[in-house]
């Protein structure tokens, strides 16, 4: 079986972004934190991102990364 959906779209998005393997892991942690504390994506009923959604969370992920060293 292949990977789910929403999992090559976080892979596509940290290739973007040029994330290193760690800060793809960092990154998918990030996003199911943000849907865990209520700050879901509009895709439907369980709160996933869309593309465009994920690639905002990205820049805001990699911010707070910078801002943290």
């Amino acid at each position: 079986m292949g990977k789910k959906g929403d999992i090559k779209q976080v892979d596509a998005i940290a290739k973007e972004f040029k994330m290193s393997d760690e800060l793809r892991y960092d990154f998918g942690d990030f996003i199911e934190e943000e849907k865990r504390n209520g700050y879901g994506g509009t895709l439907n009923e369980r709160g996933n991102f869309t593309y465009q959604e994920l690639r905002q969370k990205a820049k805001e992920f990699l911010e707070d990364i910078n801002d943290d060293s």
